[in-house]
């Protein structure tokens, strides 16, 4: 500590409040004083003209000395006002016109040589006491020139400070020890009935420039931790403006605060929201100065910002106190393996999981569950009961329960890891069956698709609302939203695109460079497309021109708008944004099947705005993805998963609905000659399904039903894939698509082999296709395309939904030789920025 701040307290004794001080006081960064030309005899905060966070420009207007507070004005709110009020002069006129000032705030030296005491106005250059001089009769024929020069004219000793606590001016040498400002506020104060001056040179406010902000009479203590909560809101790029300032320091100085921590309501202390923002943000930033991981584990509640994350956990829940301090030790141990945000709502629902099973034993246990030694497989039993007694009643969803029983057999086999069951720690003699078996976990819990994908129709709507976005919400969360669209990126992955984010393959084609914070997997390259890539470069360029001089590999492709200088502070979270443009939205409209009276019909219902979120994309962009067909490895590639699994979860179609969708689809069936094969019988309908699952094997262009065949997976084709020929063949109108793709391969293989090339002719003969197959795949696509035209507009558009359901997730491996094609363009169309 620097002798200048041991002058604030000077005989530091071994009290905590002197400790605290100290340790505020080295935190202080000297650099950071210099800048608010702080003092700590005066205790005046200054502005700084230039600085990238607090600096505040003067006003341009001729002869005014304010600073430009609001950096959205022209000039300081004094004379924006004189120019809106004015007979509508042009403001590029209204600068050039001088200020007349006429009185002013502040004090400057008396004129007179060696004289200690301000001047008694602004525009004067005298004192009082000069003043009263040059108004004798010697002195009275005088200019000021002159009477500053006369011998008789010599210079006083200073009063001495203004005795209003907070003020740092001097007294002007009336008889009242204030300085001038003061006296005329004293004036008016003491017509008030009952007035105490001692209580009001206490507590009235100082007399402060645009730029100052005055911390005199206010205690050691709250002083330093006033300046330290001003050094972190500027370090963390928050502007902090000094006529928000000056009205909280005079409401704490008027509350008589000693401390920070005593502001129990920060409300009751700023009647604004930046002046509350700002106490609280000062309270936290003090809490985290002497705050460790290791002082933190050891509370009930833990402050996570001492673990690098926001908000707070509590063990509560959890009431034997072994239990509850090893699930700290579980806590503590895997907080370091959460690579996202979402750590502590994860921690908060294991802790809630193992609460669900400490009251188990509080209820079920006479010891009330306190003797870890004592736990047994009945307890694991009555728990496993009670998640299926509420989850029966509706109080806990069957994947809540799923959820729970993983996170509670996780928990209890990691105690044993860690060594906490062993004899001297805190689960001593927790016997081996007190565990969760494989036979213990419940059930998957039946697929469904809320909150999965979006319907083509909502997709469309949003992309066509996203200039509503921009206007509600600015360019970078509408850029943020575009490209959760159009790449299928987890949020916290768009977030934090860095500037330079978007590259170009060997082949030149655009890929997207992000990392994969769940997984942790850095550099990830996604391939994107043309417009995709256009979106970034749009931003790139709106970045660059905001950062002008800013280093690329620093900035962030969508910087936040607020306290961010450098551009090097990403967007963190737009759910709010997003939520209320969704909310702003008309109505949604998409057709849903209905049953009137004895008949099903499309009706246009509402969707659930609450269905659309921005996680929701990622769904979207797999189900765009395997509607068009793309392989399923490949797909686990584009949404960066591990296992085919965890990508096939992201488009299933719930079997209610596929079970529907293979009723409409094998209404529209045929045969080989292209005979509609009806199925009208509830009990057909019934062993179709049967069939679709155990009785068949999937062809490129149909289904085939030759047992052999089947058994062996569709490699044991007799007719080596002549399947048009094949009385087991048969297809349905959800492979039209297919037979017009085998249409034309066919007529382009009959070209190619026409064509002038060397080939015996047995070979040429053998792989020419036959005119019969081609005649035979064209009356199956007329035959079915009539059909199609022959049903009412309602009931096409009932089919074409139910294609769409039932070639997701079809795909046809029979040893056929395949080329693997570019990845679709699958990007929902929409409005140029």
């Amino acid at each position: 500590m620097t002798a200048a701040r041991a002058a604030v307290a000077p005989g530091y004794g071994p009290s905590a409040e002197d400790e605290r001080l100290v340790q505020i006081l080295r935190a202080l960064d000297e650099d950071f004083l210099r800048v608010l030309g702080w003092d700590w005899e005066r205790r005046v905060i200054t502005w700084p003209r230039q600085h990238p966070v607090i600096g505040l420009p003067d006003c341009p207007v001729p002869g005014c000395p304010s600073a430009i507070t609001v950096l959205t004005h022209p000039m300081c709110g004094g004379c924006l006002e004189r120019w809106r009020r004015g007979p509508g002069v042009p403001l590029e006129e209204f600068l050039l016109v001088p200020k007349e000032v006429s009185r002013g705030v502040g004090q400057a030296p008396c004129a007179v040589t060696d004289c200690g005491r301000p001047r008694d106005t602004v525009a004067g250059r005298l004192c009082l006491a000069h003043v009263g001089q040059q108004t004798r009769a010697e002195f009275h024929a005088l200019d000021l020139e002159e009477f500053l020069a006369h011998p008789q004219v010599t210079g006083h000793a200073a009063l001495g400070p203004c005795e209003v606590v907070a003020c740092f001016l001097g007294r002007v040498g009336s008889p009242a020890p204030y300085c001038k400002a003061h006296v005329q506020r004293l004036y008016r104060a003491r017509r008030v009935p009952g007035f105490d001056e001692t209580h009001w040179r206490r507590t009235d406010k100082a007399i402060c420039t645009t730029r100052e902000a005055s911390l005199r009479g206010l205690p050691d203590r709250l002083v330093a931790e006033l300046l330290y909560g001003l050094m972190i809101r500027t370090q963390e790029g928050f502007r902090s403006r000094p006529e928000c300032l000056r009205p909280l320091y005079d409401r704490l100085r008027a509350h008589q605060v000693r401390r920070l921590d005593e502001v129990t309501d920060p409300a009751a202390h700023g009647n604004h929201r930046e002046q509350v923002t700002m106490v609280q943000t000062w309270q936290r930033a003090l809490r985290l100065l002497d705050m460790t991981p290791e002082t933190e584990r050891i509370k009930d509640v833990w402050d996570m910002a001492a673990f690098g994350y926001t908000g707070r956990i509590s063990f509560a829940p959890i009431l034997q106190e072994p239990l509850r301090e090893a699930m700290k030790v579980w806590v503590y141990d895997d907080l370091p393996r959460r690579r996202n945000k979402n750590a502590v709502q994860h921690m908060r629902a294991v802790i809630a999981a193992v609460g669900m099973l400490s009251e188990s034993l509080r209820l079920q246990r006479e010891d009330r569950g306190t003797v870890p030694a004592a736990w047994s497989r009945s307890d694991i039993v009555a728990f496993t009961n009670r998640l299926g007694y509420f989850t029966s009643t509706g109080r806990l969803s069957a994947a809540r329960r799923l959820t729970f029983t993983r996170f509670v057999r996780r928990v209890l086999a990691r105690f044993r890891s860690l060594g906490l069951t062993a004899a001297g720690q805190l689960l001593e003699g927790m016997p081996a069956d007190f565990a969760i078996a494989p036979e213990d976990m419940p059930d998957e819990p039946a697929d469904t698709e809320a909150g999965r994908d979006l319907p083509e129709e909502v997709m469309r709507e949003l992309c066509a609302r996203l200039d509503d976005l921009e206007v509600m919400s600015g360019t970078e969360v509408r850029v943020a939203t575009e490209l959760l669209i159009d790449t299928g990126r987890r949020p916290d992955e768009i977030y934090t695109l860095a500037f330079d984010c978007l590259e170009q393959d060997s082949d030149g084609s655009d890929v997207l460079v992000y990392d994969n914070h769940k997984a942790y997997r850095l550099g990830r390259r996604p391939p994107i497309g043309a417009e995709t890539a256009a979106v970034i470069r749009r931003q790139q360029q709106r970045v660059r021109d905001r950062f002008p001089n800013a280093d690329s590999a620093a900035l962030r492709l969508l910087p936040r708008s607020k306290a961010n200088p450098e551009g090097t502070k990403p967007l963190t979270e737009m759910s709010t944004q997003h939520r209320a443009w969704v909310n702003f939205l008309p109505d949604l409209l998409v057709p849903v099947l209905v049953t009137e009276g004895e008949h099903r019909i499309t009706r246009l219902m509402p969707f659930d705005k609450m269905r659309i979120f921005p996680y929701a994309y990622r769904h979207c962009y797999a189900q765009r993805h395997a509607d068009a067909g793309v392989p399923v490895d490949v797909l686990k590639e584009l949404m960066d998963h591990r296992l085919v699994s965890t990508t096939m979860g992201y488009y299933r179609v719930g079997e209610e609905r596929r079970r529907e969708a293979v009723d409409r689809v094998t209404a529209l069936q045929f045969d080989r000659h292209g005979n509609r094969v009806w199925r009208t019988a509830q009990s057909l309908l019934d062993s179709e399904h049967i069939r679709r699952a155990i009785g068949e094997v999937a062809t490129p262009y149909g289904v085939c039903r030759e047992p052999s065949n089947v058994a062996a997976g569709g490699h044991a084709c007799p007719l080596r894939f002549r399947c048009l020929g094949c009385e087991h063949f048969s297809t349905d109108v959800s492979y039209l698509p297919d037979l017009q793709a085998h249409l034309a391969d066919l007529l382009r293989s009959r070209e190619r082999l026409m064509s002038a090339f060397e080939a015996d002719e047995w070979a040429r003969a053998q792989a020419m296709p036959s005119e019969e197959e081609i005649r035979r795949v064209r009356r199956l696509i007329e035959r079915v395309r009539i059909d199609l035209d022959d049903l009412t507009p309602e009931d096409r558009a009932q089919i074409e939904q139910a294609v769409t359901l039932v070639r997701r997730n079809r795909t046809v491996h029979l040893g056929m030789p395949r080329v693997r094609q570019p990845l679709p363009d699958v990007r929902p169309a929409r409005n140029p920025t």
